[in-house]
C-alpha cells in the first residue's frame, strides 16, 4: 500500500528550484529589461517611455553628479506644466535645487530672430492663449513630434525664466558640474518631464542593470539558470510520463518507488484511474485504490467532495461494476473523455469475460482432474490386489512342482537302490554256485474254463 500523504508532498528538486528562482529572478529580470530598455530607447530613439504617467530617464553624463546624479543613473520623471517650475541659481546647494527636468536640445529656427525677455523667478507665469501667437510663427515652428532623430535629451537644472513677444515660454538650463550655462533655452513644449524623487538605492540598481556587467549578470545569467532549471523540469517531466506509461501498461508495478516518486497515482488523468481501477487485480483493489485517490481525503473542499464521489463509485463496482463505469461517465467532462471510457468500458468487458472463460476451464480442468486421480487410484488397487493373487498362484504351483520333484527323485533313489539289492544278491548267488545260472520261470496259471 502506498503512502499518499509522501506521494502528495514530493515535489521533484527542479520543480522546487524552477519556483525559487522565479520568485527571486524575475523581478531582477523585469527591473534590469525595464532599465536595460529606457537606455536603448533614450539613446537610439530619443525618447523616454512611459508607464503609469511615469517615464524613465537616463543620465548620460556626469554633468549632474555634484547634485547627485550619477552618469548611467535610470531616474523617475513625471509629467509637468513647464510655467509653473521651480527656478534654482548656478550656485545653488543641492538642498536649494531647482526643478530638474529632461528636455530636448534643439534650437529651433524660428525662435532665433525672437528677442526674449527674463522673468523674475517669484512672478507667476501661465501659457499664452494660442490665438494671441503669430500664426505664421506658430506654423513655422518645428514640434516635438517632427524634431530631428539626432536631437540630444539633456537631464539639467532650471536656471532662469525667458518669454518671447506672445508669451512663449524658455528656459535656461546649466549642469551643476558646469561652469556656464547651456546655450540653447529650451522652449516650453520642448520639456519631456520633472524629476521626481527616486530613491538612491533604486537609482543605483538602475544604474548597474543597465550597465554592460549588469545586464550579463541580471539578466543573461538569471534566463540561463531558469532555462535550464526548466530543461531539467521537462525531461523530469517526460521521464514521468514514461514511467506512468509503464504502469498504465503493466510493465511496471502502481507501488513500485519510481511509480509513487514520479506522482504517477497523483498525476494521471480521471478517464485512467477509471480504467486503471477496472483492470486492477482482485488481490490489488485496494492498494490501487489508495494509489489513486487517497491524497484527495486530505485536500481542500473540492478534493473533499471528489473523493466522497469517488468513494461512492468503489461502493457501486463492488454491486455491479456496470454501475461503476455508468458513474464515472456521467461525472467526467468532455466528449473525447466519454469517449474513451466508453472504449475502456468494452475492454473491462472482453478481458472480463475471458477471465470467467478461464476460471470455468480452470474449474472444469481441476474437476477433471479430481475425477482421473480417484479413476487412477482405484485402478492402481485393483491392479495390487490381482497382482497379490498371481503373485500367490505361482507360490503353490511352485510347492507342488517341488513336491512332486521331491517325490519322484525318492521313487528313482528307491527303484536304484531296489536294483542295487537285486544285483548285489544275484552277485552273491553266483558267489556261492560258483557259475552264471538262470533262474527257472513261474509256470503259467490255468485258464479257467469258459
Amino acid at each position: 500500500m502506498t503512502n499518499p500523504e509522501k506521494t502528495k508532498k514530493h515535489k521533484t528538486l527542479y520543480q522546487v528550484l524552477g519556483i525559487i528562482g522565479d520568485i527571486i529572478f524575475i523581478p531582477i529580470i523585469l527591473i534590469a529589461l525595464v532599465s536595460s530598455s529606457a537606455m536603448f530607447v533614450a539613446r537610439s530613439q530619443n525618447a523616454m517611455p512611459s508607464i503609469f504617467g511615469v517615464s524613465l530617464g537616463f543620465v548620460a553624463s556626469e554633468s549632474m553628479e555634484p547634485s547627485g546624479f550619477m552618469k548611467g543613473d535610470v531616474v523617475f520623471l513625471v509629467k509637468c506644466d513647464p510655467y509653473t517650475l521651480k527656478v534654482g541659481t548656478p550656485d545653488d546647494i543641492e538642498d536649494e535645487l531647482g526643478d530638474v527636468i529632461a528636455f530636448y536640445q534643439y534650437s529651433d529656427p524660428a525662435d532665433s530672430r525672437l528677442g526674449l525677455t527674463r522673468v523674475d523667478d517669484s512672478e507667476v507665469l501661465t501659457a499664452p492663449d494660442p490665438s494671441e501667437i503669430d500664426p505664421e510663427l506658430a506654423n513655422s515652428r518645428v514640434s516635438v513630434s517632427n524634431l530631428p532623430d539626432n536631437v540630444r535629451i539633456v537631464f539639467h537644472e532650471v536656471v532662469g525664466r525667458y518669454v518671447d513677444s506672445d508669451g512663449t515660454l524658455f528656459l535656461q538650463t546649466k549642469g551643476t558640474r558646469n561652469t556656464y550655462e547651456d546655450d540653447v533655452k529650451v522652449r516650453a513644449d520642448y520639456v519631456i518631464g520633472k524629476y521626481t524623487y527616486t530613491p538612491n538605492w533604486l537609482r543605483a540598481t538602475f544604474r548597474f542593470c543597465a550597465s554592460q556587467m549588469g545586464m550579463i549578470i541580471l539578466v543573461v545569467l538569471p534566463l540561463g539558470i531558469l532555462i535550464l532549471f526548466e530543461c531539467f523540469s521537462l525531461i523530469e517531466q517526460a521521464n514521468n510520463m514514461m514511467i506512468e506509461k509503464a504502469v498504465i501498461q503493466g510493465k511496471l508495478r502502481y507501488n513500485d518507488p519510481d511509480s509513487i516518486k514520479a506522482n504517477v497515482g497523483i498525476e494521471m488523468n480521471d478517464v485512467e484511474k477509471v480504467r486503471f481501477y477496472a483492470l486492477a487485480a482482485e488481490e490489488d483493489k485496494e492498494g490501487v485504490q489508495d494509489f489513486l485517490w487517497k491524497y484527495l481525503e486530505d485536500g481542500d473542499k473540492s478534493e473533499k467532495e471528489e473523493y466522497e464521489f469517488v468513494k461512492k463509485a468503489l461502493d457501486a463496482y463492488k454491486v455491479n461494476p456496470e454501475i461503476y463505469f455508468d458513474m464515472w461517465t456521467e461525472h467526467i467532462k468532455g466528449k473525447k473523455n466519454k469517449e474513451k471510457l466508453k472504449a475502456y468500458r468494452e475492454e473491462w468487458r472482453v478481458k472480463n469475460n475471458i477471465a470467467n472463460k478461464e476460471n470455468h476451464l480452470i474449474k472444469q480442468g481441476e474437476t477433471l482432474g479430481k475425477e482421473n486421480r480417484e479413476d487412477s487410484s482405484s485402478q492402481e488397487t485393483t491392479k495390487e490386489a490381482g497382482a497379490n493373487k498371481e503373485d500367490k498362484r505361482p507360490r503353490r504351483k511352485e510347492r507342488a512342482a517341488s513336491e512332486s520333484g521331491a517325490s519322484e527323485q525318492n521313487a528313482t533313489e528307491q527303484e536304484a537302490n531296489a536294483e542295487v539289492g537285486s544285483a548285489s544278491s544275484n552277485a552273491n548267488k553266483q558267489g556261492e554256485n560258483g557259475q552264471n545260472s538262470k533262474l527257472p520261470k513261474r509256470p503259467k496259471k490255468p485258464e479257467e474254463p469258459k
